[in-house]
């Protein structure tokens, strides 16, 4: 179980948040859910990316308003690194956003 976060905003614009994510993180298509992603640290000092674990450390799904965002609680700073550059994108291109935990 992992921590459940919806980040949302009135000018989300879901295609170039998933350009966003394309280009910023290694993005692994999950298996079950045909909008979910798994999302690793592009960084080559990464735990998740070093063979160390198997788990991603985030969750991420995009969806018409914003992104939902699930930590899977690993050890590391890679789910904070992703969520702070997820928040960042959105106060970027929106100017406000909503963060609530679900």
């Amino acid at each position: 179980m992992g921590k459940e976060l919806r980040l949302s905003s009135q000018k989300f614009n879901p295609e170039a948040a998933l350009q966003f994510v394309q280009r910023r993180f290694y993005v692994v298509p999950h298996n079950v859910s045909e909008e979910g992603l798994w999302l690793f640290i592009k960084q080559s000092d990464s735990v998740s990316l070093n063979g160390s674990t198997a788990w991603p450390p985030v969750f991420l799904s995009v969806k018409s308003d914003g992104f939902y965002f699930c930590d899977n609680l690993l050890p590391g700073a890679d789910s904070a690194l992703i969520f702070k550059a997820l928040c960042e994108f959105m106060l970027t291109t929106n100017g406000e956003i909503s963060v609530v935990e679900i």
